[in-house]
């Protein structure tokens, strides 16, 4: 017996209610679209939800940013890969957007003159002026925003414990999508000239070390590609370098950013070695990059990562208190995370945490506009992309290349969020929907996967793929590995047909199984594709066996299609190159940066300590006295008396 078919009609379809999806499909719907949007999850439980809720808001901390500081600091930190006018719509709309999510609930703390928003004390790593806000609840209250954003407005009807299957498409024209509704057991066959894709990322690749939700299985980038859509920098993906590697139940989880290490914190190997200093004005990239190079030289820690060493801001008796408050503080969940997983010693920071790279953010993603339409051609102009195909979120590419700073995926959410909802809500109005030929398609072929024989399981397979995955495309890669996993890639695509999978309609796991499994696949072979294609490391693309790309060469993204026979085929498209003259000055001051750290700690101890508590004074807005509580905490909040 078939599984039952039912169709629908809408303007736009948004596949993903985090972050990006939410705002995307509130502003299609108030641009007058009608809206219907697809999550696996409940609406609004996303990444943006379980984040640590800081967000990128231009200004907000320092009255010399700009939009052009702002987007050249993407584009630098990002190795010049990023799209110029992309990271200029970023920069543009920083501030509008963010008060867009406060229209539908979020609340920042505000400073004492009710201006604005406070942003937390010291840039994070790569950021050049202090810009990144946090927010009591932490992720939690973006999700509520979103949600709100989703529930609060007639046009949007949405479909929980839903997946996106494909999408239909015909001579590079979107025409909608096949959905199948897990709780009602039915197949949905959507008509729709526009498609938002803000599925998520790809970190399930490497489970169990990604601090992530388990739904982001690479369903953006396969969806996509299988339309014909082309995907930008798939090699770029960010291992957050400070994330828990024991115990068991916490492998993963985050427990600081390069930020948190303060103006003394280093990185050892498990021979006591520093293998990085001047942690904190290092980018996630460079972390990640100094861990797994030990790791791979045998100098690792028991399981496999490095050790973060803080002990040094906790001695000196002046600045040694506001070190203390500063690390509890400007990260609690994450601070939390290493309380609970590591014991007091590590909470009081007297002895040094374990850590490892976790996979926690993808950088690539599909090739849009700065309008996130899809676009394809060695310019993005020579050719049109998949008409009617929108990305934001994750599934965008083109935003942050190489490297992504912190608090910017936030942000990112909401700004590509509106662009990618205003213009898919624009093309819905110009076009006509195609006939049913291709929808009629997809559910003949997704009809026959149920009840399909076999002895192979999606559950097997995908856990045999995710850990060839973390040891061949994870946080460092060879050209052997490359080869390794494209066999082994293979083999499981030929395994497919052999996934055994119930007949029945409602709730069917195994089927739900071999679609996540099916994008993975897809998802892996872009990957290795990009991998190989960028040969020498760069960002969050580390090659063991090739040298450092210079921030002085031509750059260049890479860019993969999918062809008829499922393979991956990767090319590159060159980028311009930040002027010489801005790009020395911006190296000179990131030099001196780092020098400055030097001194420090040459200097005499008790020099040393009042220079640090002269600067912790400075950034926390202290007295003569290292703060009881520190001002934007939760401890904070709840002193003053209000909710948190």
């Amino acid at each position: 017996m078939s599984v039952e078919v039912e169709w629908r009609d809408y303007d736009v379809v948004v596949v993903g209610s985090g972050g990006a999806g939410s705002i995307a499909a509130r502003a299609a719907a108030e641009d007058g679209a009608s809206v219907l949007v697809v999550s696996k999850d409940p609406i609004a439980c996303s990444d943006t939800k379980i984040s640590e809720g800081i967000a990128t808001v231009r200004e907000s901390g320092s009255g010399d940013d700009s939009e052009e500081t702002l987007s050249e600091n993407l584009r630098i930190a990002g190795g010049d890969l990023p799209a110029q006018e992309v990271t200029d719509a970023f920069a543009s709309d920083s501030k509008t957007a963010y008060d867009t999510v406060r229209q539908y609930g979020l609340r920042p703390e505000i400073d004492a003159d009710r201006q604005g928003p406070q942003s937390l004390p010291l840039p994070l790593g790569g950021h050049t002026r202090r810009r990144s806000v946090g927010h009591i609840n932490s992720g939690i209250a973006f999700g509520h925003a979103n949600w709100q954003a989703v529930v609060g407005e007639a046009r949007i009807d949405y479909l929980e414990d839903a997946w996106f299957l494909d999408l239909a498409e015909t001579n590079g024209v979107v025409s909608g999508g096949l959905i199948y509704d897990a709780a009602r057991g039915v197949l949905v066959a959507v008509r729709a000239p526009s498609v938002v894709i803000a599925a998520g990322g790809l970190s399930t690749l490497f489970f169990p070390k990604t601090d992530t939700m388990r739904g982001n299985t690479g369903d953006s980038y396969a969806i996509a590609a299988r339309a014909g859509a082309d995907l930008v920098d798939m090699e770029q993906i960010q291992f957050l370098p400070f994330c828990l590697a024991s115990p068991p139940s916490y492998e993963g989880l985050l427990c600081g950013e390069p930020v948190m290490a303060s103006f003394l914190g280093v990185l050892r190997d498990n021979n006591g070695k520093v293998i990085l200093d001047g942690v904190y004005l290092r980018t996630r990239a460079e972390c990640s990059s100094a861990i797994m190079r030990a790791v791979e030289d045998g100098r690792g820690s028991p399981n496999g990562g490095a050790f973060l060493d803080m002990t040094a801001n906790k001695t000196p008796p002046k600045s040694g208190p506001y070190f203390m408050k500063f690390v509890e503080t400007v990260l609690p969940s994450a601070f939390r995370n290493a309380r609970q997983a590591l014991g007091k010693e590590a909470a009081t920071c007297e002895i040094p945490w374990e850590v490892r790279p976790a996979a926690h953010y993808h950088m690539g993603g599909i090739r849009t506009d700065e309008h996130c339409a899809s676009i394809g051609g060695n310019d993005g102009a020579t050719m049109e992309g998949v008409t009617g195909l929108f990305a934001a979120g994750q599934a965008m590419g083109g935003v942050f290349g190489a490297n992504r700073l912190g608090s910017t995926s936030l942000t990112e959410g909401a700004v590509f969020g509106i662009r990618s909802g205003q213009a898919a809500a624009r093309h819905a109005r110009s076009k006509s929907v195609a006939d049913d030929e291709v929808l009629n398609g997809l559910i003949e072929r997704t009809q026959a996967r149920f009840g399909q024989k076999g002895d192979r399981s999606a559950t097997q397979i995908k856990m045999e793929l995710q850990k060839a995955c973390w040891d061949l495309i994870g946080p460092v890669r060879t050209a052997e590995r490359l080869d390794e996993i494209d066999s082994k890639l293979d083999g499981w695509a030929e395994e497919l047909d052999r996934v055994v999978i119930p007949t029945y309609g409602t709730w069917n796991q195994a089927f739900l199984e071999y679609e996540e499994l099916r994008n993975m696949l897809d998802t892996a072979r872009a990957v290795a594709a990009a991998a190989r294609e960028r040969d020498g490391s760069l960002g969050g693309h580390v090659r063991l066996d090739k040298s450092e790309i210079s921030a002085f060469s031509w750059p260049y993204s890479t860019m993969v299609r999918r062809g008829d026979n499922g393979q991956m085929t990767a090319r590159r498209i060159e980028r311009p190159r930040t002027p010489l003259r801005q790009l020395i000055s911006y190296k000179l001051k990131e030099a001196w940066r780092k020098a400055q750290v030097k001194m420090l700690h040459l200097m005499p101890a008790e020099m040393q300590d009042r220079k640090l508590e002269a600067r912790y004074k400075a950034i926390m807005g202290a007295g003569d006295k290292a703060p009881e509580v520190y001002p934007g905490s939760p401890d904070a909040a709840i002193a003053d008396g209000k909710q948190a």
